[in-house]
């Protein structure tokens, strides 16, 4: 089996509009990103899964000086520094957007996002909110003012032609060529949907690092315990 240097570079992911797939189920959120960079106000983009939701506000915004996109801080952070560090970033920007990560926040962090609601309303400014998650993961004081902003859904694709144009792009992304054997080997065994494929692409890449080893459609079904 041919072996692969493991290169100790640091790469860094670049989240743009040359590596952005476009499909039906975005098409509506997109014009909605737009429509707000117009009018500005609240909104809250969700989706009931993975769905490319930072990529595509990274997208969207990267060439907009005046929009500012945050995220939070250290984990142990206190809401009033995170608050202040959001600020410190932002404040001089008419638009901002909080990209937070999936599901549950910290009572810190929660309570950050909240006064963020708050500020931005007191400021005149526009916030958009990119958080997937379930009522029960938020506080009853950030529930009460996210059901107040109207909410942007992503619908993940389940077309095999757009998901394969998403999981090149992941792997592009990723700068790891991966043989052409590989993708259809998975979309024809892994569950046809954009999380398990995703977690196939984890672990057979973190083999491919740790043994060092170039792969293919045969190695990829050992790797994940499929029995053609």
């Amino acid at each position: 089996m041919s072996q692969q240097q493991a290169l100790k570079l640091s790469v860094l992911t670049e989240k743009h509009y040359g590596n952005w797939v476009r499909y039906a189920q975005v098409e509506e959120a997109s014009a909605r990103l737009a429509l707000w960079l117009v009018k500005g106000g609240g909104v809250w983009l969700s989706s009931e899964d993975v769905a490319g939701k930072s990529h595509l506000i990274h997208a969207v915004f990267k060439e907009h000086p005046q929009v500012k996109i945050i995220s939070p801080n250290a984990a142990n952070m206190s809401s009033v520094r995170q608050l202040k560090s959001w600020l410190s970033v932002c404040e001089h920007h008419a638009y901002w957007v909080l990209d937070l990560p999936a599901g549950k926040l910290s009572t810190p962090l929660a309570y950050a996002v909240f006064h963020l609601i708050e500020r931005a309303k007191n400021m005149n400014k526009a916030l958009l909110i990119s958080w997937r998650c379930t009522e029960l993961d938020m506080p009853p004081e950030l529930s009460s003012r996210l059901l107040m902003m109207p909410q942007v859904k992503i619908e993940p694709s389940n077309n095999d032609e757009d998901l394969q144009r998403v999981l090149e792009s992941v792997l592009q992304t990723m700068q790891w060529d991966m043989k052409e054997t590989v993708l259809p080997t998975l979309l024809q065994h892994v569950p046809r949907n954009l999380p398990d494929l995703l977690n196939a692409i984890d672990k057979l890449d973190v083999y491919s690092r740790e043994k060092r080893v170039k792969m293919n459609g045969v190695l990829a079904l050992k790797v994940l315990g499929i029995h053609d």
